[in-house]
């Protein structure tokens, strides 16, 4: 573990010898196990890592007993993430994983809904690298909590995560491993016993995964999957038919289109959610991607207007409302206006988000390809290169 922390800090033998005030040749026998780590060198290897107290917290478990499980446990969780991610985030994840309660976790059992609750607030509200992270943390805690007690409810924890990790892998644009969370997602949910759950994870994973490669068969059979479980008005069955809505959208189905944002009024009006990241305002955000793409441009400001009121409190999508109501002013013949419209937009979103190049890039189909203003020519240059749903459904 000492090895493991020392690498993804980033620090040679000799330069976490000269930082902890040790000797080179000791670390390097602490590594290897050839002389055994008292409290006074966990102590001063912490400090200069910057990992209190891990490693005395190690040193201070007997290697029997409930003890030497904990301590097993610990050493297997902070190694899984090491291991993972210590290539790409270094010290940044270990100082993350530690700050997040890794070691509290192993002790005490997660609050699971609160969790959740905190990382589904998160993404919609600030999916950057530090969400990342610990959201990654928490999936190896989940994981544990599975292999110890095997409980429903872990389970279910582990779908729910499992899908929020696909939603931010899609965000950075790694589309195939996003697929792969969401698929996972679905197998854990149908195992967690909750139709809720399942709803939610298959509904939400298809209404995203249309963006991200899946075909058009497999969304409309997840979508459809979450419909059937359960007739009772959810999150789940709204997300179901969001997904719906999008692909109508996407292929030129207005009507089509029009039905599934009006079963979703319907489910957010069954719910009354109107919190920022709600039922109501999920629906508000569909309904004028349906009018954008597909709807005439007095229907696109009418649901704009709706838009701006409605999803004031949740920048991402406040901000994804904008370029498509810029992808209705293109259609219109206004591309000038709608590039300008669309950068002020994404430029108001302070991380990389996929959807919003997915988004740009969906303007740029209404601007003819000759058009070469500096205000179209920035906005390709934010725009996703990757072919949009609405060429390949």
């Amino acid at each position: 573990m000492l090895r493991r922390l020392r690498d993804a800090s980033g620090y040679s033998l000799g330069g976490l010898a000269a930082r902890a005030g040790m000797d080179r040749t000791l670390i390097s026998r602490l590594e290897t196990g050839d002389r055994q780590m008292r409290l006074h060198h966990a102590r001063q290897l912490d400090a200069a890592l910057g990992t209190e107290p891990l490693l005395l917290s190690l040193v201070q478990q007997p290697p029997e007993g409930g003890d030497g499980m904990r301590r097993r446990s610990t050493l297997w969780m902070l190694g899984a993430a090491l291991s993972v991610t210590a290539a790409t985030t270094g010290r940044a994840t270990v100082d993350e994983l530690l700050r997040r309660g890794l070691l509290d976790a192993v002790e005490h059992p997660e609050d699971w809904d609160a969790t959740v609750a905190e990382m589904q607030r998160r993404l919609v509200l600030a999916p950057d690298d530090e969400f990342g992270t610990a959201l990654g943390a928490k999936l190896i805690v989940v994981r544990q909590a599975i292999a110890d007690e095997k409980r429903a409810d872990d389970v279910r924890a582990a779908a729910m995560l499992s899908l929020f990790y696909g939603l931010w892998q899609g965000n950075g644009g790694h589309f195939p491993e996003a697929l792969g969370w969401y698929r996972t997602a679905a197998a854990l949910a149908e195992r967690g016993g909750d139709p809720h759950t399942e709803t939610y994870v298959l509904g939400r994973a298809a209404s995203r995964a249309v963006y991200e490669g899946m075909r058009r068969r497999e969304v409309t059979a997840m979508a459809e999957q979450a419909l059937a479980v359960t007739d009772t008005p959810t999150l789940g069955r709204l997300e179901a038919e969001s997904a719906l809505a999008g692909v109508a959208a996407m292929t030129g189905d207005l009507e089509g289109g029009r039905e599934r944002v009006q079963a979703m009024r319907r489910i957010a009006d069954q719910l009354g959610d109107n919190s920022p990241t709600g039922a109501h305002a999920r629906t508000v955000n569909f309904h004028l991607f349906v009018e954008a793409r597909t709807g005439d441009m007095k229907s696109a400001e009418r649901a704009q207007e709706e838009a701006e009121q409605a999803l004031v409190r949740t920048p991402l999508w406040l901000a994804e409302s904008r370029v498509y109501y810029a992808l209705a002013m293109a259609r219109a013949g206004a591309a000038r206006g709608a590039a300008t419209l669309a950068l002020d937009a994404i430029q108001t979103v302070p991380w990389s988000v996929h959807t919003l190049a997915m988004a740009a890039a969906d303007v740029l189909t209404a601007v003819p390809r000759d058009n070469r203003t500096d205000e179209v020519e920035e906005l390709r240059r934010y725009a996703s290169p990757v072919p949009g749903p609405w060429e390949t459904l």
